[in-house]
């Protein structure tokens, strides 16, 4: 069964933005020192964590809401959990400040640089979880 993929998509952008609300505190300083250098890498590290977690909860409700009722849960858990999973390992540490940084300024619409790697990554695993047509 075909899941629509622009439920699919804002699901990402939503979640991703909730996720953000966990850095709102992130700077990045011109020249940080070794100790808040280290402090931002394991605040970005559990970020990440948390993005993860949270973006592969939403999307499973926003995917459950939007998928007809013979799509097994198992298949839409493992297309959130892949997209999830991928998606944290594309945004690079930088990427991941500007995320925070657009959260704490109250941005929270979808930043291209967050759709140009969610929909090819979104597509690849819908198909691996076996949903596409």
């Amino acid at each position: 069964m075909r899941m629509n993929q622009t439920k699919m998509a804002v699901a990402l952008v939503v979640v991703c933005g909730v996720a953000g609300l966990g850095v709102a505190f992130m700077r990045s300083p011109s020249s940080p020192s070794a100790a808040q250098s280290a402090a931002q890498s394991a605040e970005v590290a559990g970020f990440r964590a948390a993005m993860t977690a949270n973006f592969a909860e939403h999307c499973f409700q926003a995917a459950r809401a939007s998928s007809p009722a013979g799509v097994a849960d198992a298949k839409l858990h493992r297309f959130c959990d892949c997209t999830a999973t991928r998606v944290n390992a594309a945004l690079t540490d930088k990427e991941v400040t500007v995320l925070a940084e657009q959260e704490r300024k109250g941005l929270t619409g979808a930043p291209a640089l967050l759709m140009d790697k969610a929909k090819p990554i979104a597509a690849a695993c819908r198909g691996e979880a076996g949903l596409t047509g």
